[in-house]
């Protein structure tokens, strides 16, 4: 059973009296433990696939299966349970609580799971650790660089272990090395813990590090290849 399954999505956005077809008739499969980026042109559909995915927005026709189960039509209650259990997200805007330290954004993410509070701060410790970020825990994000701050954003997706991680254009405002040294992180995630990514991404260097690059024109899936059978770390 795949982790994620579009058939025959299709997304109209409306404003006034003109439509706008984002996605049409998207059909995808998305495995577990797959390192996989959704590349194209702006405008092509890739956030919309990813919020669509993610239960952030509603396909207009089609289905979508998360682990065999149909979200199409569920409740917004039942889709916010949906990604508060079993989805992380990466934004390209970081999107961290400006007043909480770094270890406090991700401990954050525990909390509202109900994890005791002394795991929490454990699993927490370990995370700032696999990002390498450790010596920053008592930070805000005010006083991080833009990498340091989505390193934190990473470790916050992956806190709870979820089954997939949706990154919408992680890497685009980093330069190349921190781009990289992010990049090299999350694969380290995806061998190590078996975290799911779905990137995406305008961003050569995600092309290049993922292992399967699905290309979207025009709300259409165009080419869909495997570039690698397995983590190059």
């Amino acid at each position: 059973m795949a982790l994620v399954e579009l058939n025959q999505v299709w997304k109209t956005y409306k404003t006034g009296k003109v439509e706008y077809d984002a996605l049409r008739g998207v059909d995808f499969k998305l495995e577990k433990g797959e390192f996989t980026a959704v590349v194209g042109p702006s405008g092509s559909g890739k956030t919309t696939m990813l919020n669509i995915i993610g239960g952030l927005d509603r396909a207009t026709k089609g289905t979508v299966l998360f682990q065999g189960s149909d979200i199409t039509r569920w409740s917004l209650t039942k889709l916010s349970l949906l990604r508060l259990k079993n989805i992380g997200f990466i934004f390209q805007s970081y999107n961290l609580v400006p007043v909480l330290t770094a270890r406090e954004n991700v401990e954050l993410a525990l909390i509202l799971r109900r994890w005791p509070a002394d795991k929490a701060r454990a699993r927490t410790d370990e995370l700032l650790e696999a990002v390498e970020i450790a010596d920053l825990a008592n930070k805000r994000p005010e006083e991080m660089s833009g990498g340091q701050q989505q390193r934190i954003a990473v470790a916050r997706a992956i806190a709870d272990r979820p089954a997939l991680v949706l990154a919408d254009e992680p890497t685009a405002n980093l330069d190349t090395a921190t781009g990289n040294a992010l990049l090299t992180i999350m694969e380290k995630l995806n061998r190590d813990e078996g975290v799911t990514f779905l990137f995406s991404t305008h961003d050569p260097r995600v092309v290049e590090r993922a292992r399967r690059v699905a290309t979207l024109e025009d709300g259409v899936v165009v080419s869909d290849r495997i570039v690698a059978e397995t983590a190059r770390v």
